[in-house]
């Protein structure tokens, strides 16, 4: 995304203004200081569809910090969605899958230490509306500790029109005629921050369903189109998906990839096309929701003293490398947006340094000045928000679990690493990919058989075990 041009000078005040401290044990947050934070996240939106939302690219993006290079380490609906509210990768939280033995919400570790649980302990009002883990059941579970106020959607019915929500104790059922989901998600935000604002500070999670494609039934791929609001049916009739601009749309040579590549045959331009401009019709509504939250956090003299992020759980696939789909180590599965507006922030600033879903409860943690109650894996942020000279950044652990429907599951599916340079992956059957992303920026050429890379595998496969294996720390290495 390019960046805006700014005030610098501004921008470096704001920065030495705010967060005092860039220690991740010591956040610098002052006594009667703390910020809020809302968190705003959609569901398998990749990066490049943010083009697509002009109002939160000049709330968020003009007046924060866009992290270009953010990734889902772990590129799944709930397996992220652990990661953002434990801090840990899958292999210390539990969820390494969508459902199955190893995944959905049962498979949570300590699943009532979250960083809702952290900061609802140290006096913040806290609120969640939207999508959670998979596999939440009001019936087992209620409503997760930590959380003031609660309306998520239950029993897996998540959708746009017609699902159900446990509201606050209660189940709901919407009619497919009634309400769109991203407006009552938005609806919720609102009354939150108005019940909460002039109080103790808050952190809201709005965890939007868009631009997730419709299911047809329990653990399937979800790939038929999604839903926009009736008031967007119409827009856009003439988009163009961008993925069949890339070489790697419809991949001609797919012999150096896995089996389950190889056997795909070409995907259809036009059904990819319509998935597409369902796409961003759906999330529109999302942009609009935006608006009005930083509105309402205007209006009731909160948006100054409030950390806005902004991201999604994981990427998704539209004909790259002949796929559709995300839970995949390639680069458009992986890459999400991050932008991050409030006290302290730069405005208009790219930040080019590493960065993952493991990283965000560490970022609050250290904003707000709370204690975690787990052992965190992932990195606080500030130091990089505040500095755009900091880049360099460890290797990232990338992986992914079974799935859900496997009929002989077993705890990985792949693992490797991404680094500047390159990504790396091992996969059970023990099948390697390699790609030089400098040279081979739309990851065409498996490389990892080729004489002149023999010691670039030799050494991110070490650094794949070590921090298939890491905890706390060691995982920053």
């Amino acid at each position: 995304m390019k960046v805006r041009t700014v005030c610098l000078a501004l921008g470096l005040a704001l920065a030495l203004a705010g967060f005092a401290s860039t220690s991740p044990a010591h956040s610098g947050v002052a006594p009667g200081t703390r910020p809020n934070v809302v968190l705003i996240s959609t569901d398998d939106m990749a990066r490049t569809d943010l083009l697509w939302m002009p109002q939160t690219l000049a709330l968020l993006e003009e007046n924060g910090v866009n992290f270009i290079k953010f990734i889902s380490p772990h590129s799944l609906c709930c397996p992220a969605r652990a990661e953002i509210i434990t801090g840990q990768y899958a292999q210390n939280n539990g969820v390494r899958s969508n459902g199955g033995p190893y995944g959905g919400l049962p498979a949570l570790r300590d699943p009532d230490n979250t960083l809702a649980r952290w900061l609802h302990d140290a006096g913040y009002h806290t609120g969640f509306s939207g999508k959670y883990l998979n596999q939440y059941h009001p019936s087992d579970v209620g409503v997760p500790q930590g959380w003031d106020f609660w309306d998520a959607f239950a029993n897996n019915a998540s959708g746009y029109y017609g699902f159900s929500m446990y509201d606050n104790g209660a189940l709901v059922k919407y009619p497919v005629d009634g309400i769109y989901s991203t407006d009552l998600i938005a609806d919720d935000t609102e009354r939150m921050i108005r019940d909460y604002s002039g109080t103790d500070p808050f952190f809201i999670w709005s965890s939007y369903y868009a631009p997730h494609g419709l299911c047809q039934g329990f653990h399937t791929d979800c790939a038929a189109p999604p839903t926009p609001a009736l008031r967007h049916a119409d827009l856009f009739p003439d988009a163009h998906n961008p993925s069949a601009n890339r070489p790697s749309f419809n991949e001609l040579d797919v012999s150096d990839k896995p089996p389950f590549i190889r056997k795909r045959g070409f995907l259809d331009p036009v059904k990819l096309r319509i998935l597409f401009r369902q796409r961003v019709r759906a999330l529109q509504a999302v942009d609009e929701a935006v608006t009005r939250t930083v509105a309402v956090l205007r209006e009731t003299g909160e948006l100054d003293n409030t950390l806005i992020l902004f991201t999604s759980d994981n990427g998704y696939l539209l004909g790259e490398h002949r796929y559709q789909g995300k839970d995949i180590a390639y680069d458009e599965s992986m890459r999400v947006p991050l932008l991050v507006r409030g006290p302290g922030v730069p405005h208009g600033e790219d930040r080019v340094v590493g960065a993952t879903t493991v990283d965000l409860a560490p970022t609050i943690v250290a904003a707000t000045g709370v204690t975690a109650g787990r052992v965190l894996d992932g990195r606080n942020l500030l130091p990089y928000i505040k500095d755009d000279s900091l880049t360099h950044a460890p290797a990232q652990l990338i992986q992914g679990g079974p799935k859900a429907n496997d009929p002989d599951p077993k705890p990985w599916r792949y693992r490797g690493v991404r680094t500047p340079r390159y990504t790396f992956v091992q996969w059970t059957s023990g099948f390697v990919e390699l790609y030089d992303r400098l040279r081979d920026p739309f990851e065409l050429v498996n490389v990892a058989a080729k004489r002149d890379y023999v010691d670039v595998v030799a050494a991110l496969g070490l650094k794949t075990k070590r921090l298939g294996a890491c905890a706390g720390v060691d995982c920053r290495r």
